[in-house]
């Protein structure tokens, strides 16, 4: 196995896999070149280009004893490690065993998945590149994206085949075309891009449907490229079903993914990556005896064409300007006992509109014990004759001294005391007391 592509740790990282299918022992240094080309071109499509520093790439190298693929349409059957196949009648689909021709899920995807548990077990985008010049590939029902090398050089030299496939993989996604797979069936269940509902309030991507948007939507001049609404044909049924675009890679080639569709591959994402990599502390529940400031950080995996939002907070109340990576807490502007520091931290790209789970966001939380020797004033209660009360709280063993100050600058001892159960009251007696503006308690008395 080789590096294609470090962006950080695979346990934070989407961990991408090409394995090699038709290379013989010879051909194996072009693998690696064609790898290389197929996992740049495909984090340079859009919604992977925005998170492409989310992603891992690596490549397997295995040898074939021959070079290619079966090709059924032509009755050559070569000796390939995953033994790949096309269709009959020259059909684009490439699959793998378990498929029509063979039924042994060892012949094939159960090689694929040997070698990543060996080699990465981390893996959450299996690609088999197939050395073919012949355009073809699939899901490997919804397993490993399978494309051919005749993917990169079809037409303007951009894996087509293998981003769609990616799409089935990572997210899911379903077959928009109209035509008839036979080798897949025509599956009943919906994708996040394919429904048979038609009333508006329960179209799963009723978020992106403008008010002013018929559903179900025409097919026509008014109502093209970009424009999220309710087409009718889908998951190979001309009548019925539903997509969300008239145009999207999961429907033809040389198209982008649709917003729809965007959208279920970037929570796809986040569903295998958090936007912290690291925090500090590294404790979320320790103890503070100290008044010497505390300070809290962020790793952030920053998308490549707009910065995730932060927020701290302090017992659930946000600290205003606090949006940064970093954070300094002063403790003693908590009270004694139980208390959290937290950071939320959201990506709010405009290419997500519904995160029913919340995927787009990540709390941190630290719980903090604090026991400092501080006390505080609070609780003013005014009484007959011109007396007032106010409580003393908090932590002090030694006792403490209530001071007054009428300047806030020459302060008088006014009474030494001790808490009881935490708190004590004040109550102001004598001239001096009377007279003072400003209170404070300090300790040791």
């Amino acid at each position: 196995m080789q590096t294609i592509q470090s962006s950080g740790s695979v346990s934070n990282r989407l961990n991408i896999v090409v394995l090699s299918e038709g290379y013989t022992a010879s051909q194996l240094a072009q693998f690696l070149v064609d790898a290389t080309n197929a996992v740049k071109a495909l984090l340079s499509y859009s919604p992977y280009a925005e998170y492409s520093n989310y992603f891992n790439a690596y490549a397997i190298k295995v040898a074939s004893r021959a070079s290619g693929s079966t090709e059924y349409s032509y009755t050559v059957t070569n000796n390939t490690y995953f033994n790949s196949i096309y269709a009959p009648g020259g059909g684009y689909l490439i699959t793998i065993p378990p498929n029509w021709a063979d039924t042994n899920y060892s012949h094939g995807q159960g090689k694929v998945d040997a070698l990543l548990q060996t080699n990465m077990p981390n893996c959450q985008l299996p690609i088999l590149l197939v050395n073919d010049s012949d355009f073809g590939g699939s899901d490997g029902f919804y397993k490993t994206a399978i494309a051919s090398t005749g993917d990169l050089i079809y037409e303007t030299n951009w894996p087509y085949m293998l981003t769609h496939e990616t799409g089935h993989v990572l997210a899911n996604l379903s077959d928009e075309y109209t035509y008839t797979n036979p080798y897949a069936g025509a599956p009943s269940t919906e994708g996040a891009n394919t429904t048979q509902e038609t009333n508006r309030a329960l179209i799963k991507w009723n978020a992106w449907i403008s008010t002013d948007t018929p559903v179900p939507t025409p097919d026509n001049y008014d109502f093209g490229d970009n424009v999220v609404g309710l087409f009718e044909g889908a998951q190979y049924h001309p009548t019925n079903w539903y997509r969300p675009e008239v145009n999207c890679i999961m429907n033809s080639v040389e198209v982008p993914f649709c917003s729809v569709c965007s959208e279920a591959l970037v929570l796809a994402i986040y569903q295998r990556v958090r936007p912290v990599d690291a925090f500090s502390p590294d404790s979320t529940n320790f103890s503070i005896t100290t008044t010497q400031a505390l300070a809290f950080s962020l790793t952030l995996l920053q998308p490549a064409t707009h910065n995730l939002n932060v927020q701290w907070f302090t017992n659930g109340v946000a600290c205003a300007g606090s949006t940064n990576s970093g954070f300094t807490l002063i403790p003693q502007f908590l009270p004694n006992g139980s208390n959290w520091v937290s950071a939320v931290v959201r990506d709010n790209t405009s290419l997500v509109r519904n995160d029913p789970t919340n995927l787009l966001s990540q709390t941190l939380i630290w719980s903090l014990n604090v026991n400092l020797p501080q006390l505080r004033l609070d609780s003013p209660v005014s009484l007959a004759g011109g007396k007032f009360a106010f409580r003393v709280s908090g932590n002090a063993p030694q006792g403490f001294c209530i001071r007054g100050s009428t300047n806030l600058a020459s302060w008088v001892s006014l009474s030494t005391n001790s808490l009881v159960s935490g708190q004590y009251w004040y109550t102001n007696t004598g001239t001096a007391s009377f007279n003072t503006r400003f209170f404070r308690a300090v300790t040791p008395p």
